[in-house]
């Protein structure tokens, strides 16, 4: 609800504070005193558009900002977080701000938002119902939703289990269809996979093969040079002995060398001897390698250099094709996953097929029974509304709620209308074609009546403007007495003419209008008891009067006794 709004600038008004009560809250005042501000300000708090030329004459930019009280457990708490907001002690500060260049800001909960987002929170929290503003019949989906609320428990359970029967079908045919657009893709990827994972087990490549057999040709392919080199370097280890000059290889000469130091007879000598020992047979075990690398390579034939050389190209081929050995081994085991899961899809296509035909079976089944349920609640809702309409100067008027079949979707399969016969031998007709502005009110009022009765309203606040256009007397009285009834369940706020509406108020306004010869301002002023009687008087006489003053007691008395 709505404890406090503050209104600078806007239109007539330079400065007012409105002191918003709980119940029912009147704001009355002359004809022009600026009335129209007032709502136009809870427009601008709940997102209606900004319009520049509502800025007052002289000043910058007008601002309205608003206090309301929002209980903990309320989905706008979170929605006000979302947005960056905060919320302190269930008190919720909204800022509309609007310049005389034509730039609106807004603000909630202390945090700069767009409009959309003040509009989508604030409109949980305040309904606005006018000849302009009564948004929430002017469309199917909108007076499906009124439908709903009304229906209740019962109601709301079918549609519950429709909603889950729809998404679980809706999951389904998705699925369906984006195989079915995907089937020619996934053949063809299908067989580009096979055609790959055959080229791959083709070579069978292994892990660092490409490396080993790189180094292996590019031995063989020196073959003769690594031959000579090999020997030559035998050579020169072991040699046979030349008599004419003696030992030239390596051991011969390590061996003349040991000779001698062993024939020394010293000491210090023969340690070098044992030593030098160990360097022969250092060089023996060389020459032995050697001689088993040249019998090795030099039993190597042509077919093997040629079959060397016939994998390294292979190999080559294999990395050129894939990005690399590494990757092919790679595409053996994921492509044959996912080469399994694509030949699975005759299988997966029989059972999404089987699937999605059971779950449209309970689509359509869940969506039959949320119909009957609504059916039932729109002829309780058509009868309760049109009693109420019939106490609201509408004695002859009838409502009701068409509810047709259409195709299923997301909420059922349903097109919900609201008609309107107004007067009697009026054929129904949709309300915005068969209700003027305080007529719309007055439907909007019994449509809240009978939601108020059907359901929780905490929080919320309700505004009515001409709600009481174009009655009087005795249907005025009965006006009144529901805008009390509704004011038991929530926050009502009315603009009104009407002093047998006005007396029924917990809290009284009222729109003074102050003029100068040059400018022309307005203030809003909270009544107290002796203040509304007078206010009432005004409102019955057009000034006060002893008759008027006694008449003004007169409803209030009957107002409060009504009340108890």
């Amino acid at each position: 609800m709505i404890d406090e709004v503050r209104i600078d600038d806007l239109g007539v008004v330079e400065s007012a504070t409105l002191e918003l009560g709980s119940g029912l809250t009147v704001i009355t005042g002359e004809t022009g005193a600026g009335k129209t501000m007032v709502v136009t300000a809870l427009q601008l708090l709940q997102g209606a558009r900004a319009d520049a030329s509502r800025v007052r004459a002289g000043a910058d930019r007008a601002e309205v900002s608003g206090l309301l009280r929002v209980s903990p457990e309320n989905d706008v708490v979170r929605a006000v977080e979302d947005a960056g907001g905060e919320i302190d002690d269930g008190d919720l500060i909204v800022t509309r701000r609007l310049a005389a260049t034509g730039r609106a800001r807004a603000w909630l909960g202390g945090h700069a938002v767009p409009n959309g987002v003040l509009a989508d929170t604030i409109g949980q929290l305040v309904s606005i119902h006018g000849q302009s503003d009564q948004l929430r019949l002017r469309t199917a989906a909108q007076q499906r939703d009124v439908l709903d609320a009304f229906g209740g428990p019962e109601l709301r359970d079918a549609a519950d289990v429709f909603h889950h029967a729809y998404q679980r079908w809706h999951g389904l045919d998705c699925r369906a269809r984006a195989l079915a657009d995907d089937a020619e893709a996934r053949r063809a990827e299908a067989e580009r996979l096979r055609e790959e994972i055959e080229a791959v087990e083709a070579v069978s490549p292994q892990p660092g093969e490409l490396e080993q057999i790189e180094a292996r040709v590019a031995r063989l392919d020196a073959r003769q040079d690594l031959l000579r080199r090999a020997g030559e370097a035998r050579q020169r280890l072991s040699a046979d002995v030349d008599a004419a000059t003696g030992p030239q290889d390596v051991l011969g000469l390590i061996s003349g060398a040991c000779t001698e130091l062993e024939n020394a007879g010293d000491p210090e000598l023969g340690e070098l001897a044992t030593r030098l020992h160990d360097v022969e047979a250092m060089a023996q075990d060389l020459s032995a390698d050697l001689s088993s690398y040249i019998a090795a390579l030099d039993e190597v034939g042509e077919g093997e250099l040629a079959a060397a050389h016939e994998r390294l190209d292979t190999l080559r081929d294999l990395e050129r094709r894939f990005g690399g050995v590494a990757a092919a081994l790679t595409l053996l085991d994921d492509g044959s996953a996912r080469l399994a899961e694509l030949d699975a899809d005759g299988d997966t296509r029989e059972q999404l097929s089987a699937a999605l035909t059971e779950a449209l079976d309970q689509r359509d089944r869940t969506a039959r029974r949320l119909g009957d349920i609504r059916r039932r609640a729109a002829q309780r809702l058509s009868d309760e509304v049109t009693g109420e309409l019939h106490s609201l100067a509408m004695r002859d008027a009838a409502f009701a709620v068409q509810v047709d079949q259409r195709p299923v979707d997301a909420t059922g399969g349903d097109e919900v209308a609201f008609l309107l016969a107004a007067h009697a031998g009026a054929d129904p007709l949709p309300l915005a074609r068969s209700a003027s502005g305080g007529e719309l009110s007055r439907v909007m009022l019994a449509l809240e009546l009978r939601l108020a009765a059907s359901g929780d309203l905490a929080d919320r606040t309700f505004v009515f403007d001409e709600v009481d256009s174009g009655v009087g007397g005795a249907a005025a009285v009965q006006i009144g007495e529901r805008l009390a009834r509704l004011a038991r369940h929530t926050q009502v706020l009315v603009v009104t003419h009407l002093p047998q509406v006005a007396a029924y108020a917990d809290t009284h306004l009222v729109v003074t209008k102050i003029s100068d010869e040059r400018v022309t301002t307005s203030d809003v002023v909270r009544l107290d008891d002796g203040q509304r009687v007078h206010e009432l008087a005004r409102m019955l006489a057009g000034r006060v009067s002893d008759t008027a003053l006694a008449h003004a007691h007169e409803l209030l008395e009957q107002s409060r006794l009504e009340g108890e």
